[in-house]
């Protein structure tokens, strides 16, 4: 996804959706929604996962292979260690 396509209407209204779709689950610790666009252009969420995937390229096996996690922190310029650290500062404080 370039940036302009990124920082587009669609984009922001789908990321508004889904900030929406995490306050309706109470939402306390990182979660990924998947989302997918139809043939005709638009967007929809379709899969809420509150236990995000974060298979990363540390296994030998997996050298070439990331997690959707891991790619969307990567996209607005996080490292891996990034990603890691932010979800550890969210962490749900008693």
């Amino acid at each position: 996804m370039t940036s302009t396509h990124l920082n587009s209407e669609q984009i922001k209204k789908l990321c508004l959706q889904c900030e929406t779709a995490a306050q309706l689950v109470n939402a306390k610790a990182p979660i990924r929604i998947d989302c997918r666009q139809n043939s005709e252009g638009h967007y929809y969420l379709f899969d809420l996962n509150m236990k995000p995937n974060m298979t990363g390229t540390s296994r030998l096996h997996r050298a070439d292979q990331d997690s959707l996690t891991a790619l969307a922190a990567r996209k607005i310029g996080w490292s891996f260690d990034d990603l890691i650290l932010n979800m550890l500062y969210q962490r749900w404080k008693k």
